[in-house]
């Protein structure tokens, strides 16, 4: 089984001479941060662009890793190394990313080389949840850790596992893909088009789309009180649940129970010290993971949960990319 190995061990930060990039081609665009051998950011340029097609995306992340390094004062020749965090399926042992959801040309397109060429430096290549994963770990919410599970709930649903202090990637790289966990028999279809997966019950669209399906099946009086459908958002469907709403509530209970029994099987399965919730749809905060916190411990094993810490991610929208930054410091692409 493929392993990354953390940077620097545990709780620490390597003080490696040097400086290296860490760039995110996701959901909000491409982002780079310029950081030093400590891991510590200097600057950071982004672009909005999420549709981009691969090669416009090549020339975007050139341009941004121009303008961060200027705004850092660091020539390009003393950048060791590049880590890119994808928004996507990877095979990171070959450098290439198998698709991407949002952005046409990303189809087992080489990256790594494409990027290598255009920088002259070398590039290490991780699946954006994985690469939250070791940035919470190394700088967030999991340090002092060695076995985190990292679950992104977003525009779709995945994760990162760490095990005695090691990324698992898996045979074949789907190591952490949980959004495709089987969670009911003949459920709501996922975007991979079978039936039943976590992703269709705990993304922010399927969340979204579950609300719609329940209102327009609802009473007379829902549809009135959901009428305004362009205000119909994740964290709108949780408040309107916390303030009573049945409709509301249905779905954000069934959201949260699903979720809940996968992530206790998770922590059955692999005893981790901490798991770690983050993505768009957990930036609704305890209004999620109030009640995630009492449907895990009712479905855990009580012998891997008794030790569990169950927390929000620290960083938010910042975590793929200080991923990109650990795995380009010294030992971070294994």
């Amino acid at each position: 089984m493929e392993q990354t190995t953390l940077p620097g061990g545990w709780g620490t930060v390597p003080g490696a001479g040097g400086y290296v990039i860490g760039v995110e081609i996701g959901g909000r665009g491409q982002r780079v941060a310029v950081a030093d051998g400590g891991g510590r950011v200097l600057s950071q340029a982004q672009s909005i662009d999420a549709a981009a097609p691969a090669p416009s995306v090549v020339e975007t992340v050139k341009s941004l890793v121009g303008q961060a390094c200027r705004a850092a004062e660091i020539p390009l020749d003393r950048v060791s190394r590049v880590g890119v965090a994808f928004g996507g399926p990877v095979d990171s042992a070959r450098g290439v990313t198998l698709l991407s959801h949002r952005a046409a040309g990303f189809e087992n397109f080489p990256l790594v080389n494409v990027i290598e060429d255009a920088l002259g430096i070398p590039i290490v290549l991780e699946n954006d949840a994985r690469a939250a994963a070791l940035g919470e770990t190394m700088y967030g919410a999991g340090r002092g850790s060695q076995d985190v599970v990292y679950v992104h709930l977003g525009t779709g649903v995945g994760s990162g596992i760490i095990a005695d202090g090691r990324l698992l990637h898996g045979t074949s790289g789907t190591a952490g893909e949980i959004g495709h966990m089987v969670v009911t028999i003949g459920g709501p279809i996922c975007s991979c088009g079978k039936p039943g997966h976590l992703e269709a019950y705990a993304s922010g669209p399927a969340i979204v789309s579950r609300m719609r399906q329940r209102v327009a099946s609802g009473t007379s009086e829902e549809k009135r009180a959901w009428a305004d459908g362009a205000s119909l958002t994740v964290r709108v469907i949780f408040e309107r649940a916390h303030d009573g709403d049945v409709a509301a509530s249905e779905v954000v209970s069934e959201t949260v129970q699903v979720l809940g029994m996968a992530i206790a099987n998770l922590i059955t399965v692999l005893n981790p010290a901490t798991v770690i919730v983050g993505g768009s749809v957990a930036e609704v905060g305890a209004l999620l993971m109030d009640a995630l916190g009492s449907h895990v411990r009712r479905y855990s094993y009580p012998a891997a949960s008794r030790r569990v810490r169950l927390s929000l991610s620290q960083f938010r929208g910042d975590s793929a990319l200080l991923g990109a930054v650990a795995l380009a410091l010294p030992g971070g692409g294994g």
